[in-house]
């Protein structure tokens, strides 16, 4: 179970203030599952249990701030993996258009303003419409743009985390003084522990992707995108590939998005493709591969953002595909349903394994 920070612990708080304005209802925070014998996934911060003469209910707590409309698609993605325990939402702020979502899921959620639904018999409780008065509360340093970049490194290399911070930040490309805060927070969250030996080690490797995915989505995401392009005509995206290894592009171009996914999985036609490119050579790249600006072309251009944003092994062809997280993140930016289940199955094929394997060894 992740422990909350002083961020987290204001919307805890803020909420439960609300609630008990609210006539015949009560809450209070529990710092474990619904029952001592409980034990509750990394990806959730305790419990909040509602009483009042109706009876009680404790549900488990996922907390999220400034969502975002990238983050928004993420975020019913968690929550329905989860459903069967029965998650609470925690926000700042829950804008209408994912409130609407939510409550189409039957996901639970509150938010600090006063808006929420909570179907758990027997209370069932619904406010909506409130609007924000209050600022934002600051976010977490660890859902920067330069906290994802660091999550990102820790994924990438498990033994990162025991480096000194200069290390890890370089390995980032971030500031030597972002650093220190995301590593205390991963640590306040329990996402980072150290063992007998004092040595740190990621606890939960599936709970620290999770944070990175929402960092990534709803900071560092959009700001690496540069152009949206098609392919000259008479080629395709069918074409793309075999583009790349003719003009030699094998080890400047790394293949993203739903192209990447029809390496990883099967039975996909793939109708878009996401292209990371260095920053400084995007233009020469797209004219060598014959892409031309289209506002709503099949082809993303982003910016790389790390060193080794690729997977470790290439395609058949001996083109570079990006790292399994980057595309399951990309499926997920680009809110198409039929996305999801690849995304899903991405996170099956690739990423769990890995990351249980890794959880074992350490």
């Amino acid at each position: 179970m992740a422990q909350p920070t002083s961020a987290e612990k204001k919307i805890i708080h803020a909420i439960i203030a609300v609630l008990k304005e609210r006539p015949g209802l009560d809450a209070e925070y529990i710092m474990s599952g619904p029952s001592q014998e409980d034990s509750l996934s990394p990806i959730f911060s305790g419990s909040l249990r509602l009483f009042g003469d109706w009876g009680s209910v404790t549900l488990p707590i996922f907390l999220a701030w400034r969502i975002t409309p990238q983050q928004a698609q993420l975020l019913i993605f968690q929550l329905q993996a989860f459903k069967d325990q029965h998650p609470l939402l925690l926000a700042d702020y829950v804008p209408e258009s994912l409130a609407s979502q939510l409550r189409q899921h039957q996901l639970d959620y509150l938010d600090t303003i006063g808006n929420g639904a909570v179907y758990a018999s027997p209370l069932f409780y619904e406010v909506s419409g409130k609007r924000k008065k209050t600022p934002k509360l600051l976010a977490n340093r660890s859902l920067q743009s330069s906290g994802s970049k660091i999550l990102y490194q820790l994924l990438k290399d498990h033994q990162l985390c025991n480096q000194p911070y200069r290390t890890i930040s370089q390995r980032a490309k971030v500031a030597l003084g972002a650093v220190g805060p995301v590593i205390k927070e991963l640590q306040t969250k329990k996402l980072l522990v150290n063992d007998t030996q004092k040595q740190r080690h990621v606890s939960h490797r599936t709970a620290l992707r999770n944070l990175w995915e929402t960092a990534y989505l709803g900071h560092l995401r959009p700001k690496l995108e540069f152009e949206r392009c098609a392919l000259s005509a008479p080629w395709t995206l069918d074409n793309l590939p075999s583009l790349i290894k003719q003009q030699h592009l094998e080890d400047q171009v790394i293949i993203g998005g739903e192209l990447a996914a029809s390496f990883f999985c099967e039975n996909i036609r793939p109708e878009s493709a996401t292209l990371h490119l260095e920053k400084g050579a995007a233009l020469k790249l797209m004219l060598r591969l014959r892409l031309t600006p289209c506002d709503d072309g099949p082809i993303t251009i982003i910016h790389q953002f790390a060193h080794n944003n690729a997977f470790d092994q290439r395609s058949p062809e001996g083109l570079q595909l990006a790292d399994p997280r980057l595309v399951r993140c990309e499926l997920l930016y680009g809110e198409q349903a039929e996305f999801v289940a690849i995304a899903g199955a991405i996170e099956q094929l690739y990423l769990f394994t890995e990351e249980h394997e890794i959880d074992r060894s350490v």
